[in-house]
């Protein structure tokens, strides 16, 4: 499934992180070292804040390296609507959410938990086999009841959710009240970008409308989401690029 947690939500620092001698900082985008190696590992830069550990501990450092959230976790995930999920207790612990200050505005009560996008977070309750996942709002109430088997995080207005029904695995699609739009059927599928989603069925990918009606039927072995109306799909190893009806079209990007 594709992760609406890896696209980049708001305008992000052009620093990178790199490696040396096992120490990790950062560098601008001609190389130039901006944050020096000191950290055991560290993840990209997300609303002005990274995540960096020391010694088994994750805080967060802003821009000039200097530590905004101390370093007090069993891990972490990115900022995002301006909380960022963190567990402590170990590798069993539990995942809460913290502002930006290091204040808890969500007490540590789950069992998996992912970033914030259009007003919820996706939470699991239980272990990773058989817990089942719902999305907490931000007064940390269940804002819809954890009763799937997987989830992506909601992108425009939908979320992909995993469904198992006689051993068999299938994805659909609810909206933000909690209701199914699209059924289960699919036997993988991303999220929604520019109005439209892959899904796969059979093997092939193609794409489906937010009513859930084929658009572009199955028959790619794999593909991208939507940008600017563009996408990328793969044929027999063959990389093309392909419009919103499924024309094959040349990117003038």
């Amino acid at each position: 499934m594709f992760n609406i947690e890896n696209q980049i939500i708001m305008e992000e620092l052009d620093l990178f992180p790199f490696e040396k001698s096992g120490k990790w900082g950062f560098e601008d985008m001609i190389g130039n070292v901006v944050i020096e190696p000191q950290f055991d590992d560290v993840e990209d830069f997300s609303e002005g804040l990274a995540a960096v550990e020391i010694g088994g501990k994750w805080g967060f450092i802003d821009e000039y390296g200097t530590f905004v959230i101390a370093p007090q976790f069993d891990d972490v995930r990115d900022f995002s609507e301006g909380i960022a999920p963190v567990r402590i207790g170990g590798e069993n612990g539990k995942w809460g959410f913290v502002n930006r200050q290091g204040e808890y505005v969500i007490n540590p009560q789950f069992d998996d938990a992912k970033e914030f996008y259009e007003g919820m977070a996706a939470v699991r309750i239980g272990d990773e086999e058989t817990g089942k996942w719902g999305f907490a709002g931000k007064d940390g109430g269940y804002a819809i009841e954890p009763w799937f088997d997987g989830v992506n995080s909601f992108s425009e207005g939908m979320a992909c959710v995993r469904m198992t029904a006689n051993g068999t695995e299938k994805y659909g699609y609810i909206d933000q009240a909690g209701t199914m739009v699209i059924e289960p059927q699919f036997d993988e599928a991303d999220d929604f970008s520019e109005g439209l989603a892959a899904v796969e069925i059979g093997g092939k990918w193609g794409f489906v409308n937010q009513a859930g009606k084929l658009v572009i039927k199955p028959q790619y072995d794999d593909a991208d989401p939507f940008f600017e109306g563009v996408t990328r799909v793969y044929v027999d190893g063959e990389l093309l690029y392909v419009d919103k009806q499924g024309n094959v079209v040349t990117p003038y990007y």
